[in-house]
């Protein structure tokens, strides 16, 4: 087994500094056509938490006057839109298709790389709300280094590297697409609102918050989850890089 101290590290800073603009994912023509795949934490209302991701939406459009056609992707999805089912989940690292011939990786290879990691529950810390430059809310979620999603980003991002690899970075869980805000007033109070329950959720949880049984799932794209793997571990993680290697 791999000793602790050896596993790759993806620091925040190694992320605040990745290209996510042009990614390593656009490393194959086929990559941008299908790069759903991915690996990442179940955040949906089904999948149980002390926290209420449905409390960071405007269903009221109290703030917001617009958003995407999918609607609010949390807290129960949107029936008010194209009925899309709720898809909330943090994204640790995204391989594309399902083969390696579009630069992806089987999902056969995925499956037997997760069910050979040990590791302990994991959980969410989140850190704020935030407006990406492509009108997209997001809920951004910090972890350090040496936990276990920290020690989970590192590995896979090692063992699971291919031409439609990308990270989930910044580290986060979507929360809709396409939001227009009614003004630049209504902006700023809705994420000064919705940042005060983030502060609260932060000062109540300061360990983090765990989603389901604190495993991760494949996902074959955000609304339909193939595989769940589960913690096997009380503390810590486990791994055998040399082994995990071997299985690609």
């Amino acid at each position: 087994m791999t000793d602790a101290s050896d596993f790759p590290k993806v620091t925040e800073a190694f992320m605040a500094s990745y290209d996510h603009a042009t990614p390593s994912g656009h490393g194959h023509p086929a990559c941008k056509r299908n790069r759903l795949a991915n690996i990442g934490i179940d955040c949906r209302q089904s999948a149980g938490s002390p926290i209420d991701l449905d409390l960071m939406t405007d269903r009221e459009y109290t703030y917001i006057c617009e958003t995407s056609d999918d609607g609010w992707l949390i807290g129960g999805g949107d029936t008010t839109k194209l009925k899309r089912p709720d898809t909330a989940h943090a994204e640790i690292w995204r391989f594309g298709p399902d083969n390696a011939d579009e630069g992806g990786i089987s999902f056969e290879t995925v499956e037997a790389i997760l069910g050979a990691i040990r590791f302990a529950p994991i959980k969410l810390k989140p850190k704020k709300i935030n407006l990406t430059p492509s009108s997209e809310l997001e809920l951004l979620c910090v972890y350090e280094p040496d936990s276990v999603i920290g020690t989970l980003f590192g590995v896979l991002s090692d063992v699971l590297a291919c031409p439609c690899g990308d990270y989930g970075n910044p580290f986060h869980i979507t929360l809709v697409r396409g939001v227009k805000f009614r003004s630049a007033e209504a902006q700023a109070q809705y994420l000064a609102t919705k940042q005060r329950i983030v502060e609260t959720w932060r000062a109540e949880y300061p360990d983090g918050v765990m989603f389901n049984d604190g495993g991760i799932d494949l996902f074959r794209n955000r609304e339909e989850i193939l595989s769940h793997f589960p913690p096997t571990l009380n503390t810590g993680f486990s791994a055998d890089l040399d082994a995990l290697k071997a299985m690609r």
